[in-house]
């Protein structure tokens, strides 16, 4: 069971890796910290988004159950995972095509900004929206599931799975918040420059992790035909 265990983490890694990495969740952290309740705020934004992750992850685990023979290797699961994964690089490509132009001015969205004046529920329901409705991250929590599932273990450690699997995935941010709870002075300056910079390389740095992950699903699903 541990070594089932073991493998099925090192699974999920890509995907955990790919919600970890994405620009959106670190850029409203970033803004949250300018809040007047910045540390209140921003831990509610975890909190919130760690359970949603984990929450979907293990959901898509259960309900792929219900597929018939349903195992590592099956087509169905191989057919999901070409589709997710092809969808993906489309995603990608289009991605990259509605990128700004270099020199061109990027403005923050209207709502992005005035998160500025997030209060503390405010900042647990936008975690809860940006990793709810977020498709993209829909579609890793997506493939996390299959995967989970694939390796058809009992409740307990498939919700132990879930967990562990939402909490690399939330790493990013923990680093972050933790850093800024601890040493807020010193690191605010580095950190409002990152948030410049990962407004400008958004759909750059989101179009990496589709067509990365995208590939990954593709060429898994085709390896299990």
């Amino acid at each position: 069971m541990i070594v089932t265990m073991t493998q099925v983490l090192g699974d999920l890694i890509p995907y955990a890796v790919a919600v970890a990495t994405s620009p959106l969740p670190l850029i409203v952290v970033l803004l949250l910290f300018r809040s007047p309740h910045a540390r209140a705020a921003s831990v509610a934004f975890l909190v919130s988004r760690f359970l949603v992750v984990a929450v979907v992850a293990g959901v898509v685990a259960f309900a792929a159950e219900f597929l018939p023979e349903f195992d590592d290797s099956s087509l169905p699961l191989a057919v999901l995972r070409i589709l997710v994964g092809l969808a993906l690089m489309v995603w990608a490509v289009v991605k990259v095509l509605k990128r700004p132009k270099r020199g061109d001015d990027v403005d923050m969205p209207g709502w992005m900004a005035s998160i500025e004046n997030s209060t503390i529920p405010s900042a647990a329901r936008l975690g809860l929206l940006l990793s709810a409705a977020n498709v993209k991250e829909l579609a890793f929590g997506f493939g996390a599931g299959l995967t989970i599932a694939s390796a058809d273990l009992a409740v307990g450690p498939t919700i132990l799975i879930a967990v562990l699997y939402a909490l690399v995935a939330c790493l990013a941010l923990l680093v972050v918040i933790v850093a800024f709870l601890v040493a807020e002075q010193r690191v605010r300056g580095p950190l409002d420059s990152a948030r410049g910079w990962l407004v400008r390389n958004n759909s750059v740095l989101i179009a990496g992790v589709l067509l990365i992950i995208g590939a990954i699903l593709v060429g898994e699903g085709v390896s299990s035909l």
